[in-house]
């Protein structure tokens, strides 16, 4: 092989490096998950008796929440029958604290101030708790959207408001949308439902301010939803120059857009307050705009003084689908970081203490090559942590004391690889080749080898990846792109690197580190010869 074509391998090899470590100093670092960063963990609770399918539907719900908050590995799995088990690191993101004077401000991800604070750590405090907040609105509404229409409107000022009482409870008993809110339903043959208008938008019932609705059966449900997105709607930008401010806008699908034609149809030629077409969350009046003509865009908005946060939560919830469950929270728990850090201390200390005694080894029986096998396993660290660093901030990977584990594990696997080449060189210098000659031959049967075990390694990672749940799963993840990583750095560096040092007349023969000392071996004994 040309000398040209190996310098070049070295040479993207070492840009490869460069670029890896001009993006540490820039910041770039790995996403840490729950037991190294610490985060929030909650156990969430459905009826007793829910079923198992119902159960798993809640858990796939609850994990496009979670990815849509564009959090890092989160961990969502089924704690018994009837419980939820959800485990966020770094406590779902972090507002953005800015140093003003003296003071460090705190400002939401959505843009809201939440005050200023004299020192750092009680900022960063407050972001996180609105982190919190934010967290626990999402991943816990049922987000149940229908749209009802309106039989009747009682207002604070009718003589029935005060006859028309409301009991906390549920819809019927065991309900799956039931809410710790107050409303009641009405006889079950006319299928009516009596609910409120959170005219002030704090989801709650507020007696002599809020009318009270008596809804008809469902016409539009939320399964017919195609897409949510959170607006906000000026005052010189929309019809209803009165209520400007954060809202919901969102599209149907075709069946749902043919029942909302249907509806708002049938509703437009009927007194007020029939053409009313309430859009209803969590048994909660949102609004109930009148129908003043047939649409058939199968679009609408939902509006309720919604705040940024509150509307792009809402938002969000939508897109994912309505939990099939009604949840409660049972726990609510802060992770320290501290158990954590103190065990990756402690493995790396171990590991860091394994590396020197290996590279001592190294050094002592492969001499330059030891050298040389220095320098690919740092160049292999290096991409490895800019891999996991990568793949944290694309596609949320967190990086666990498990996947720290799986990068230790293949260490030892990436000095195998070097290892079998040296043995397979010292081979053929047995059989009595130059070492100019052996080197080529001796790669190409090591890489048969190195192969085959890589692929053994790579076939278990890809299986305990797709069996797993959990740090399980960050394990398998970083042992099976860290040992595609040692072939890569075989192949491109540690193969031309040996290549070229045996085509050096100098290196190969340096006096006690040269590839000549470092690899003599005996040859071969002939057989029937003397002894």
């Amino acid at each position: 092989m040309k000398s040209g074509r190996l310098i070049t391998s070295i040479v993207v090899v070492a840009c490869l490096v460069a670029a890896g470590v001009a993006g540490f100093v820039f910041g770039l670092k790995p996403l840490l998950g729950l037991d190294l960063e610490g985060g929030l963990s909650v156990v969430l609770e459905a009826p007793s008796g829910t079923d198992r399918g119902v159960m798993d539907r809640t858990v796939d719900r609850i994990r496009d929440r979670v990815d849509a908050l564009g959090v890092a590995e989160a961990d969502i799995s089924l704690a018994g029958s009837n419980l939820i088990q959800v485990q966020i690191p770094g406590l779902g993101g972090k507002g953005t604290v800015t140093q003003r004077g003296k003071q460090f401000c705190v400002t939401s991800t959505g843009g809201k101030s939440l005050g200023c604070f004299e020192s750092r750590a009680a900022a960063e405090a407050k972001a996180k708790e609105e982190s919190v907040s934010r967290v626990l609105e999402i991943i816990g509404q049922t987000a149940r959207l229908d749209q009802r229409q309106v039989s009747s409107v009682i207002q604070p000022s009718d003589a029935a408001y005060s006859t028309t009482a409301f009991t906390t409870g549920v819809l019927k008993e065991n309900d799956p949308y039931r809410q710790n809110k107050a409303f009641k339903e009405e006889p079950a043959q006319n299928g009516g439902l009596t609910t409120y208008e959170d005219t002030d938008g704090n989801g709650f019932f507020t007696p002599g301010k809020d009318p009270i609705y008596q809804l008809g059966p469902v016409e539009v449900t939320g399964a017919d939803l195609a897409k949510a997105q959170a607006q906000y709607v000026t005052s010189t930008s929309t019809q209803t120059v009165s209520n400007p401010g954060w809202r919901v806008v969102f599209t149907l699908n075709s069946a749902g857009t043919s029942k909302f034609a249907a509806v708002t149809q049938r509703l437009v030629s009927l007194p007020a307050p029939t053409n009313q077409l309430a859009i209803v969350l969590d048994n909660v009046v949102q609004s109930a705009p009148t129908v003043q003509g047939a649409i058939t865009g199968g679009t609408g908005e939902i509006t309720g003084n919604f705040t940024e946060s509150q509307a792009k939560n809402l938002a969000v919830v939508l897109n994912s689908g309505s939990l099939p469950v009604e949840l409660t929270r049972q726990q609510i728990v802060t992770v320290s970081p501290t158990l954590g850090k103190e065990s990756l201390h402690e493995g790396l200390i171990a590991g860091i203490v394994g590396l020197i005694a290996l590279m001592l080894y190294l050094a002592f029986y492969y001499r330059l090559l030891g050298l040389v096998t220095w320098l690919g396993m740092a160049i292999w660290a290096t991409l490895a942590l800019t891999l996991v660093s990568v793949l944290g901030h694309t596609i949320g990977h967190a990086l666990t004391l498990a996947g720290v584990a799986g990068i230790i594990v293949s260490l030892g696997i990436t000095a195998d690889s070097y290892i079998v080449f040296y043995e397979r060189l010292k081979d053929e210098l047995r059989h009595g080749k130059s070492l100019r000659v052996a080197v080529q031959p001796a790669f190409k049967r090591a890489w048969r080898t190195i192969v085959t075990a890589d692929a053994v390694t790579l076939g278990a990672a890809v299986i305990l990846y797709l069996l797993a749940i959990g740090s399980v799963r960050g394990f398998a993840l970083t042992l099976g792109l860290s040992t595609l990583l040692d072939m890569f750095v075989v192949y491109f560096f540690k193969r031309p690197t040996v290549f070229l040092i045996a085509r050096n007349a100098k290196l190969s023969s340096m006096r006690g580190m040269g590839l000549r000392s470092a690899l003599a071996a005996d040859p071969i004994p002939v057989m029937g010869g003397e002894r």
